[in-house]
């Protein structure tokens, strides 16, 4: 029997259920060692529209670290039993046209780790062993944060395209924001940061790291105008906030996980000053490892990323501080025993 978190809207429960007798062709048994918690669990628990083939009670955790146990048919010691691995959380179908032409990142009949199928929230995730990076000596805590708070990050430096020197602003400096803040300084020091965060603990972190930072709703005009605005804050009002903060020819990279519709403001804004609007959704496999490399480096410090850790056995717990998002907050992380 192994422990696995349950949630509906509202309620979160820790069963003891049984382990996958078997595995799948091409499948790996992960004994969990860290989870982390983001911005989609809360839409779990706060109670959600699922994608398709995905439905309550769900089973969440899409941000996982752990080790190999065992390994199913296929897969080859592609990586051996004792390998500590981080989770990439989409697993593609490998049939549809974006799948046959090599770009899995698109691709719309695939799983996502923590709705399609069971995820990290417990002591073990069977999941495919080709979507599996091996972290070596990486503290787990932090390697579970690379699979969504750091390698979609990644993914929303690259589509913003900030030129040498130029300006970026990241609204929602959290879990994913901070993170875009970090690499952007990493791969380009020359690039000016700012970062939009809810609170004045939030401010603090991020000037105490070196960034600009002011708290939502300040002028950002002092700072801007900006090459890129990314955007993971959540606030329906933050796209319209981005294009009025752009210079000509700039980038607005949609991150938030909103219901409805997006608003952007002015049409003319958009349309005279040619702006660019790119949605980002995940990450692919290219920026897992990218990222898994630069932290087991030691290139990334990922020291201040977990900011709240909880057991497994506190799970609503970690669920109800996520929700209040203290002030400082970035990643709120469960461990397993």
């Amino acid at each position: 029997m192994i422990a696995r978190v349950e949630v509906t809207p509202g309620s979160v429960r820790v069963l003891s259920v049984g382990a996958a007798a078997s595995l799948p062709p091409g499948q790996a048994r992960v004994a969990v060692a860290a989870c982390g918690l983001c911005g989609t669990d809360l839409h779990l628990y706060a109670g959600m529209k699922m994608p398709p083939g995905a439905g309550y009670p769900v089973h969440p955790g899409h941000e996982v670290a752990g080790t190999v146990v065992e390994l199913g048919p296929g897969c080859d010691d592609q990586i051996p039993v004792g390998t500590q691995v981080v989770l990439h959380p989409l697993a593609e179908c490998g049939a549809c046209s974006d799948c046959r032409a090599g770009r899995p990142d698109r691709c719309a009949g695939g799983e996502v780790l923590g709705l399609h199928r069971p995820g990290g929230l417990a002591g073990e995730v069977v999941w495919p062993v080709s979507r599996m990076v091996a972290v070596p000596g990486l503290d787990p805590r932090y390697a579970a944060v690379l699979a969504d708070a750091v390698a979609t990050a990644k993914r929303a430096w690259d589509k913003a395209q900030v030129p040498a020197g130029g300006a970026l602003c990241v609204l929602g400096a959290g879990g994913v924001g901070t993170h875009v803040l970090q690499l952007a300084r990493l791969i380009d020091p020359t690039v000016r940061l700012t970062g939009v965060v809810h609170s004045p603990g939030s401010v603090d972190r991020l000037r105490g790291a070196g960034y600009d930072a002011v708290v939502s709703g300040s002028d950002l005009r002092p700072y801007g105008p900006f090459d890129a605005v990314v955007d993971f804050s959540g606030d329906p009002a933050g796209p319209a906030l981005a294009l009025r903060n752009l210079r000509p020819g700039g980038t607005l990279v949609f991150g938030s996980v909103l219901e409805g519709d997006l608003a952007l403001g002015a049409a003319q804004r958009l349309q005279v000053r040619e702006l660019v609007v790119a949605g980002v959704y995940s990450s692919t496999m290219d920026d897992l490892r990218a990222v898994a490399e630069l932290a087991v480096s030691g290139g990334l410090d990922l020291a201040g990323s977990v900011t709240h850790e909880f057991p497994l056995a506190e799970a609503s717990e970690a669920f109800r501080t996520l929700a209040a998002r203290p002030p400082g907050m970035v990643r709120v992380v469960v461990t397993v025993p």
